[in-house]
């Protein structure tokens, strides 16, 4: 007669690290950095993680937003006054982003979130609101950003003082859900900024599309404006709010021929060739 034992399964307490289906080993770097590098290619990826991966198990780096460490008797330590120190904790990362690190502060950059502006940014923005002297302005932030009324050009181009007639004019300037193209002339810690329109690439947008993208998908470069073929333009903001529009054209009624050298280059980046049969 066979005798069959039966005994309860207990839960293992073993935490698993990082698990990768792909053919790519684990590695730490000389600052105690988790690495991953592929076996194909050797490409490092050490500043891409996604939630609960381990960032470092060395004790000197701070922990900063994007981050925790996870609780655990045998890895909490009691100092003199008898407080637990969780300085040996390891270090996790909390979001899907890239690592920031500032001399021993690590932090969780996302890749979706709100945008923070910067000085010099080429943005895209909505009025939402006019009081005095300014206007109020979404830029997709965390708070509105402020364009002054000295800070814009008037009609046709004339630069002078503003005057109270130019502030009771305001609204017929710039209404309630038109979109400005603008920049950045400071951006504060708190969220908030300050906006321009002195130059004449910039001002309020027409006959165009609006479109919305994750504000991480655009790169900071020199220039957001781009003419295409076909008569058609596109300004890409830093903040995602990207405008497609028709090409300017000058007074004999051609329009710009950087549009022409962008749509090539962009044919020979995707490999857009034409070929001749015969």
């Amino acid at each position: 007669m066979n005798i069959i034992s039966i005994t309860q399964a207990h839960r293992k307490t073993s935490h698993t690290i990082i698990e990768s289906d792909d053919d790519s080993d684990i590695e730490m770097d000389d600052q105690g950095i988790i690495t991953r590098t592929g076996t194909g290619t050797g490409a490092s990826s050490s500043l891409v993680v996604t939630p609960g991966e381990l960032i470092t198990s060395d004790p000197t780096w701070m922990k900063g937003h994007g981050t925790y460490y996870l609780t655990s008797s045998s890895t909490t330590t009691t100092d003199e006054n008898n407080n637990n120190n969780n300085s040996e904790m390891p270090t996790y990362s909390s979001l899907a982003g890239t690592i920031q690190k500032v001399n021993k502060l690590l932090t969780v950059v996302p890749f979706k979130g709100r945008y923070k502006p910067e000085t010099g940014d080429h943005i895209i923005g909505r009025i939402t609101g006019i009081s005095v002297k300014r206007w109020k302005v979404d830029i997709g932030g965390e708070r509105s950003a402020t364009l002054l009324l000295g800070s814009v050009n008037l009609p046709g181009g004339v630069l002078r003082r503003k005057t109270e007639a130019d502030e009771l004019q305001m609204r017929s300037f710039l209404k309630e859900g038109d979109l400005v193209n603008c920049e950045v002339q400071n951006g504060g810690g708190d969220g908030g900024c300050m906006l321009h329109t002195r130059s004449l690439k910039y001002g309020k947008l027409r006959n165009g599309v609006f479109v919305k993208v994750p504000s991480g998908l655009i790169v900071r470069s020199k220039n957001h404006s781009f003419d295409l073929p076909g008569g058609v333009s596109i300004i890409l903001g830093v903040n995602g709010f990207c405008w497609i529009g028709m090409t300017k054209r000058d007074g004999s009624g051609n329009s710009n021929s950087s549009g022409n050298v962008i749509g090539n280059n962009l044919k020979t980046e995707a490999g857009l060739t034409q070929k001749k049969y015969k």
